[in-house]
């Protein structure tokens, strides 16, 4: 089974503009919610492959209730914890004609310490031996930095495998505990290195700090989740999926999530895992929704996704 934990999700409201300007009054051409967080965007594509997921997140108040209906209402089972503060919304604008756009991120609800034990006793309740955990997106206000790495070492005392995908102090903290995956950002893993990661000769040169840490795989997305880096302990591989016409870049870094967890689910090598991984992410890219895709339009990709195998021992 598959849990995806997001404890900051969100609704995702996209507007489309004729041109972004300030001090104006702007006409909004069209309007799109969508139920997000990383975790609810990895379900959402792993039910495109067909595999069944548990969401589990903090939700509250009237948005809460609403983003809730609409991840039911998809067939993706859920089991939150109720928090008194609304989720937060999170607005995307962008131009019609162009790849300008603006998004502003809210920080989410106050959760209290009752909120935390609520969701460590669910944690702890549905943990089991070889279950896939996904710990993914930021925290919301009032949970301490450690809580990722909390998590992480409960679930290995399970026996479960911890993919984690986060950022800054949680994402710090989380590798120390050594999850199974972790797949950070370039400018969060470089803050974890001590060096910007610009290209893939730096990217390459990044994995090996985490993999000495014992975590079994890490994934580093670049160039906007068009190129891929995907390490183990004896390999690396880079992918990087071909030039396509983009229509919504959002979640696009969590369908590649989703396509990698689906290959490694179909037990494919390395190599392929990583080329599902981008060929998804360039799949999602190429829809106007929020991390879906059509499979056959993954399958077709494939050809064309440009990967090289680097051996690092």
């Amino acid at each position: 089974m598959i849990f995806t934990l997001t404890p900051n999700p969100s609704i995702d409201r996209s507007l489309t503009v004729p041109e972004i300007s300030f001090n104006n009054v702007i006409r909004v051409q069209k309007v799109r919610l969508d139920w997000g967080g990383k975790g609810f965007n990895v379900s959402r594509s792993l039910k495109e492959f067909g595999i069944e997921s548990m969401v589990i997140a903090w939700v509250g108040g009237g948005s809460g209730k609403m983003l809730a209906d609409g991840i039911q209402s998809m067939g993706i089972p859920t089991d939150f914890v109720w928090v008194e503060q609304n989720t937060r919304t999170n607005t995307l604008i962008f131009e019609s004609q162009s790849d300008w756009r603006v998004k502003v991120n809210e920080p989410g609800p106050h959760i209290t310490s009752d909120d935390i034990d609520q969701m460590l006793l669910k944690v702890q309740t549905n943990a089991r031996k070889g279950d896939i955990w996904l710990l993914s997106g930021s925290l919301p206000l009032d949970v301490p930095e450690d809580f990722y790495a909390d998590l992480i070492m409960l679930l290995k005392s399970r026996g479960a495998l911890v993919y984690l995908d986060a950022n800054g102090n949680p994402l710090r903290y989380g590798c120390e505990a050594v999850p199974t995956l972790v797949k950070p950002d370039p400018k969060e893993a470089a803050k974890i290195v001590g060096f910007s990661i610009e290209d893939i000769e730096d990217a390459k040169r990044a994995a090996l700090p985490f993999l000495r840490m014992g975590i079994s795989f890490f994934a580093l997305s670049l160039n906007n989740d068009k190129e891929l880096l995907l390490a183990s302990q004896r390999k690396m591989v880079h992918a990087v999926a071909p030039k396509l016409i983009c229509r919504n870049a959002t979640g696009a870094g969590d369908a590649l999530f989703a396509g990698l967890l689906y290959a490694q689910m179909q037990e494919m090598e390395l190599v392929e895992v990583a080329r599902w991984a981008v060929a998804t992410a360039a799949a999602s890219m190429e829809t106007e929704g929020v991390s879906v895709f059509n499979i056959d339009r993954i399958k077709s990709l494939l050809q064309d996704v440009d990967s090289k195998i680097i051996n690092i021992l």
